[in-house]
C-alpha cells in the first residue's frame, strides 16, 4: 500500500511596524494588559481605521522576495466571526484580491533542494489574547491591530521534516529582509498546517483523506510533532473505516503539547461561513511602479543565492554554507572575519565552533559575544600560522579575548603564549620521550604508524603545549629513524 502525506502551511507573520496597522497605537511585546490601544483597535463606534503604509512595503518586499505576482488593485475585506478576542466582532483582512499570489521558496532537505509553492500572501490585523486561568477568562486587547502578513503554501510538503524546513526557510527570509523577529515563542510567527493522506487501495485508485487543519502553533518543534499525529490519526481512520474515511468532514484541531496530542476542537469552516465584504472604511489600493520599485530595494540578496557564493567564492561545503546563512548577522559576520584576512574554512569552523558555545552559555547573540571581526581574523591567522598552539588558543586565548579588547598579538606575548620553533629544544624533549616510552618506540619501529602519537603527546606535556606540533613530529621521526 503506497501512501503519500501532503502538508500545506499557513503562516501568520507580525511584521516589526512601531505602530498597529490601522492606528498610531504602539506595538511593543509584553506591555501591562490593555494598555496599547485606543478606539480604533478595540472598534468603537466611529473609529475609521488608516492603513499603515510601512507595513505595506514590508508585506511588499517579502512578495517581491518570494517572486509572487503583486496585485496592481489590492483592497481590504472585512472577515466576520465572534470571538472574546475580537473587539469588532470583524477582522480587517484580504479576501479576493490578495497583494501577492504565485510565489515559491525553495528549502533544503535530505534529499536536495525543493520548491514550496505559494498561493497567496495577504495583509491583515491580528486579534487580541485570551487567558483562561483560575476559572477566569481574561482579554488583553494590545496584540488587536497587530499588522500580520498570512502566507498560505501549496500542499507541496511531503513530511513532518519537510514542513520543519519550511518553517526554518521562512524564518530565516523574513529575518533577512528586517521585516519580522520571526520568534515563535513571543508570538511573531505562528503556523497552522494543513494536513491529509493519499492511500493507493489499488493500482491507479486513490483514496484521499479530508483536509484537517491544526491551529495556533508556537513552535517548529511542535509544528513537526503535532503533523506526524494527525498522519498518524488520519491512518487509524482509515483502518476503522477504510473507503468511507474520504466521506468523513474536515475538521480543525488543537495540539496540546504537555500531552503531546492532536484533539478535534470544531467542523473546518469555509470561506462563506466568513461573510467577506469589502472594507467600506479603506478604500482600494493602487500598487503602482513607485510602490514595488521602494519594497523592491528593501530586498538584500536572499539566503538561497549567499548559499550558493558562499559555495563557490569561498568554496565552502553545502553544510557549512546552509549553516552560514541561515541568519543574516552570522553570515555577515563571517564575511567580515573573512575580509579582515582569515581563511573561510578557518572561520567558519571558530564561528560554529567555540564562538556559538560561548554565545549559547551568555544567551546572546553571537554578534555580541564581543569579539569583532577583526579581532577574530587576527586570532584565526595566529593559529593557522602556527604563532600560536591550537589548544592554547582555544583554552586561554580566546576566552581571555572576551575579556579584553586588546590585540591577539598582544595578549600572546602578555600570556606567554606564543608557538616555541626552538629546535634544540623540541629535540631535547623528544630525546626524552624516547627514552620514557620504550614500548611507544617498539610499536613504532615495529610498523604502527599511530604509535608516535604517544611519543608527541609526551612532548607537548614537557613543552606545556607549546611545541609546534609539525617540528615536533619531524624531530620524532628524525630520531626514531636513526635510532
Amino acid at each position: 500500500m503506497n501512501v503519500r502525506t501532503l502538508v500545506g502551511m499557513e503562516v501568520h507573520l507580525q511584521l516589526r511596524t512601531k505602530s498597529k496597522m490601522f492606528c498610531r497605537c504602539p506595538v511593543r511585546y509584553g506591555a501591562p494588559p490593555n494598555t496599547l490601544c485606543c478606539p480604533v483597535c478595540i472598534g468603537l463606534p466611529g473609529a475609521l481605521p488608516v492603513p499603515n503604509r510601512d507595513a505595506m512595503l514590508m508585506a511588499l518586499s517579502l512578495a517581491s522576495a518570494m517572486g509572487c505576482e503583486i496585485e496592481p488593485q489590492t483592497k481590504f475585506d472585512r472577515k466576520n466571526y465572534f470571538y472574546p478576542d475580537l473587539p469588532k466582532g470583524y477582522q480587517i483582512s484580504q479576501f479576493d484580491r490578495p497583494l501577492g499570489t504565485n510565489g515559491s521558496i525553495e528549502i533544503v532537505t535530505e534529499r536536495g533542494v525543493k520548491t514550496v509553492r505559494i498561493r497567496r500572501l495577504h495583509i491583515e490585523e491580528d486579534v487580541g489574547k485570551s487567558t483562561h486561568e483560575d476559572g477566569l477568562s481574561r482579554v488583553d486587547f494590545n496584540r488587536a491591530g497587530t499588522p500580520l502578513v498570512e502566507i498560505v503554501t501549496e500542499p507541496d510538503m511531503e513530511s513532518p521534516e519537510e514542513a520543519r524546513a519550511y518553517l526554518q526557510a521562512l524564518r530565516t527570509l523574513v529575518r533577512y529582509l528586517d521585516i519580522s523577529d520571526g520568534n515563535m515563542q513571543e508570538g511573531n510567527l505562528r503556523c497552522e498546517p494543513n494536513v491529509n493522506v493519499h492511500i493507493e487501495v489499488e493500482e491507479g485508485r486513490v483514496v484521499k483523506t479530508p483536509v484537517n487543519e491544526i491551529k495556533n502553533i508556537n513552535s517548529v518543534r511542535h509544528a513537526e510533532k503535532a503533523i506526524r499525529h494527525e498522519v498518524e490519526r488520519q491512518m487509524h481512520a482509515f483502518e476503522k473505516l477504510g473507503e468511507e474515511v474520504a466521506t468523513m468532514p474536515r475538521c480543525t484541531l488543537g495540539y496540546d503539547d504537555k500531552a503531546d496530542r492532536v484533539f478535534v476542537m470544531r467542523n473546518k469552516e469555509e470561506a462563506h461561513d466568513y461573510r467577506y465584504f469589502p472594507e467600506p472604511d479603506i478604500p482600494p489600493i493602487h500598487i503602482g511602479a513607485a510602490w514595488k520599485s521602494e519594497a523592491a530595494e528593501r530586498v538584500p540578496e536572499l539566503p538561497d543565492a549567499r548559499r550558493k557564493r558562499f559555495q563557490e567564492t569561498y568554496e565552502l561545503s553545502a553544510y557549512d554554507a546552509e549553516h552560514l546563512c541561515r541568519d543574516r548577522p552570522v553570515a555577515d559576520y563571517f564575511e567580515k572575519t573573512v575580509k579582515a584576512g582569515a581563511p573561510a574554512k578557518a572561520a567558519s569552523n571558530w564561528i560554529f565552533g567555540e564562538l556559538s558555545r560561548y554565545a549559547n552559555e551568555r544567551n546572546v547573540a553571537l554578534g555580541e559575544v564581543g569579539i569583532s571581526a577583526a579581532r577574530l581574523a587576527s586570532f584565526i591567522q595566529l593559529v593557522e600560522g602556527g604563532k600560536v598552539p591550537r589548544q592554547a588558543a582555544k583554552n586561554e586565548l580566546l576566552p581571555r579575548m572576551l575579556e579584553s579588547d586588546a590585540d591577539p598579538s598582544a595578549l600572546v606575548e602578555e600570556m606567554g603564549l606564543a608557538q616555541v620553533d626552538d629546535r634544540a629544544l623540541i629535540e631535547s624533549a623528544a630525546a626524552k620521550a624516547i627514552e620514557s616510552n620504550p614500548k611507544a618506540v617498539a610499536d613504532f619501529q615495529a610498523g604502527k604508524v599511530k604509535a608516535i602519537g604517544a611519543l608527541k603527546g609526551f612532548v607537548m606535556r614537557e613543552t606545556k603545549g607549546k611545541a609546534n606540533p609539525q617540528v615536533v613530529e619531524e624531530v620524532l621521526k628524525s630520531l626514531l629513524s636513526s635510532s
